[in-house]
């Protein structure tokens, strides 16, 4: 994956270098404000380089393999070898190895700093690393480069340190005699400084063979060149309360009483759908068979009820009648101002068969039995006849066939 390097010094402007995969000669420096490296850091991974002189590099011995434990485990053991409190320091892990662990040390507010500058320029950085841990290295081969009057020295995998030049030959000549037999035939020398009135030889421990690498693109092509694979060859700082997903949790913790409260809501906003939906069923089907019970009763002679709607239109037509008939509402049409204008006469039952309306009556008397055949015949439009009549309980009982006129 093409990468983007940041060297994240104090300065307000930093170096960037852009590499393709693979390629290095296809790698292009920058110098611009962190904000503007933002926009060439996309489609890209973002390695941050930070000052190694920040960190401090070493290693303990822990009795536990497992990664949780030892992080708890570290910042205990490493307390009586260190100036600050360890409620101050943050602590990264390393490779482990024949029972020990390397750790990166650095200041929790220096941590911060770096974070907050990055954040307000709006990068989202996966690597942090230590700039000494990017130099090229070899087992043969210590790597030291020299930028203002700052020394840099890669002396393993995961090890080395920064230093004051005036000290590096104190300091490089103690890590040197501790390495014992397994200390390098060689250095690699990269003089990056703008003044070198003070020669490698007056710098360098005596008797120390070294050569010197060219510095003509500047220390941060060194530093892409000699950055490898991230899990094996560096540490991430980027680890416990400022790895990504611990960021990304902080940010979230804040919205969780909201986002508790909206699952909340949402759940029962559910189970009152859900209870609303089984209600709107039951209402449905009830429906459904009033429909199919109505239907029934309107028309007896249709045994198969596929879509009532429809079924009842075509039997209303049919009722309605074809041709030059008068059909069922042109009956009741002319009928029903009649019966309104006669309210002691009970309508009981009513029936339509062959274009004839059949009447079901109860009325107080002949007499009013006849005033209502009289009215009835009085409507042209209208043919009477009084099929039958009979009394009962102080009441007439009739029935009486209505069809068109002619």
């Amino acid at each position: 994956m093409d990468k983007l390097f940041i060297h994240l010094t104090e300065q307000e402007q930093v170096e960037c270098l852009q590499v393709v995969e693979q390629s290095q000669l296809s790698a292009r420096q920058i110098r611009v404000s962190l904000s503007e490296a933002t926009g060439y850091g996309l489609g890209r991974q973002i390695v941050v380089l930070v000052p190694s002189e920040q960190v401090i590099l070493t290693e303990v011995a822990v009795p536990t393999s497992n990664r949780q434990r030892q992080a708890q485990a570290v910042p205990y053991l490493l307390e009586d070898l260190l100036a600050d409190d360890v409620e101050q320091l943050h602590f990264a892990l390393g490779s482990y190895q024949d029972g020990k662990v390397v750790v990166a040390t650095v200041a929790h507010e220096q941590m911060r700093r770096w974070m907050e500058r990055l954040a307000e320029a709006g990068i989202q950085a996966k690597l942090m690393v230590p700039d000494l841990l990017a130099l090229p290295f070899s087992e043969e081969m210590w790597s030291v480069v020299l930028t203002g009057d700052i020394a840099k020295v890669r002396t393993g995998l995961q090890s080395g340190f920064s230093c004051d030049i005036e000290n590096l030959s104190v300091l490089l000549e103690q890590a040197l005699e501790h390495e014992g037999e397994n200390r390098p035939q060689r250095l690699q020398v990269t003089d990056c400084r703008d003044s070198k009135k003070v020669t490698l030889d007056s710098i360098l421990p005596s008797g120390v063979e070294y050569e010197q690498a060219r510095c003509d693109e500047g220390f941060l092509p060194l530093f892409a060149r000699g950055y490898r694979d991230e899990s094996a060859r560096s540490i991430n700082l980027l680890q416990g309360q400022y790895s990504q997903r611990e960021r990304l949790g902080k940010l979230w913790r804040p919205w969780r009483p909201a986002a508790a409260l909206l699952v909340a809501l949402l759940v029962v906003q559910g189970v009152t759908a859900s209870v609303e939906y089984q209600r709107l069923s039951a209402e449905k089907e009830q429906l459904a068979n009033q429909v199919e019970r109505n239907f029934r009763q309107g028309f007896p002679e249709i045994k198969r009820i596929v879509n009532p709607k429809l079924q009842a239109e075509r039997g209303l037509k049919s009722l309605r009648g074809q041709g030059g008939g008068a059909g069922l509402l042109a009956l009741l049409a002319d009928t029903g101002p009649v019966l309104q204008g006669m309210p002691d006469a009970q309508l009981q039952g009513i029936s339509y068969k062959e274009g004839k309306l059949v009447l079901g009556m109860q009325l107080k008397s002949l007499q009013q039995l006849d005033e209502l055949e009289q009215k009835l015949k009085q409507k042209s439009s209208l043919s009477v006849e009084v099929l039958s009549a009979s009394s009962r309980n102080k009441h007439v009982e009739a029935r009486i066939k209505i069809g068109a006129g002619q």
